[in-house]
C-alpha cells in the first residue's frame, strides 16, 4: 500500500471549513463557532439572570444582543449558512438554531432587567410616600 492511497476505513474528514465557501476564512469560522457556543449556553445565561438578579440581566441582555447583530452580519456575508436545506447537525444548521437561542437569551435578560427596574422604582416610590 502506497502513501498516496487514502484509508477506506478512516472516518470522514468533513471539517468546519468545508461547510463554508472558499471565500470564508478561518476568522469567520471561528466567529461562527463562538456565536454557536454562546447561543448554546443560553440556559446558563437564564440561570445567571435568576440567581445574580440584576447583574446577570445587565450583562446577558446586551451580550446576546451583540451576538445577534454578529449573527446577522455573518448571515449577510455568508448566505449559504441560512439555506433551509442543510443537513441536520451541520455548521449551517447549528448556526440557524443559534439565532433562536440568542433571541431567547436576549429577551429573558431584558425581561429580568425590566422587572428589576420596576422593583427599584416601586421601592423608591413607596419609601417617598412613607416619609
Amino acid at each position: 500500500m502506497t502513501m498516496d492511497q487514502q484509508n477506506p476505513y478512516a472516518a470522514p474528514q468533513a471539517g468546519i471549513a468545508t461547510a463554508l465557501p472558499q471565500s470564508a476564512d478561518r476568522v469567520t469560522v471561528t466567529r461562527v463557532e463562538a456565536i454557536i457556543k454562546d447561543a448554546g449556553q443560553f440556559w446558563l445565561a437564564i440561570l445567571m439572570c435568576i440567581f445574580c438578579t440584576g447583574l446577570g440581566a445587565i450583562i446577558i441582555g446586551p451580550w446576546y444582543f451583540v451576538r445577534l447583530l454578529q449573527w446577522h452580519a455573518i448571515a449577510r456575508a455568508q448566505p449559504m449558512l441560512v439555506d433551509p436545506h442543510v443537513p441536520h447537525g451541520s455548521l449551517a444548521q447549528r448556526f440557524q438554531a443559534a439565532r433562536t437561542r440568542l433571541i431567547i437569551g436576549m429577551s429573558f435578560g431584558g425581561v429580568v432587567l425590566l422587572l428589576l427596574l420596576v422593583l427599584i422604582i416601586t421601592t423608591i416610590a413607596s419609601e417617598d410616600k412613607g416619609l
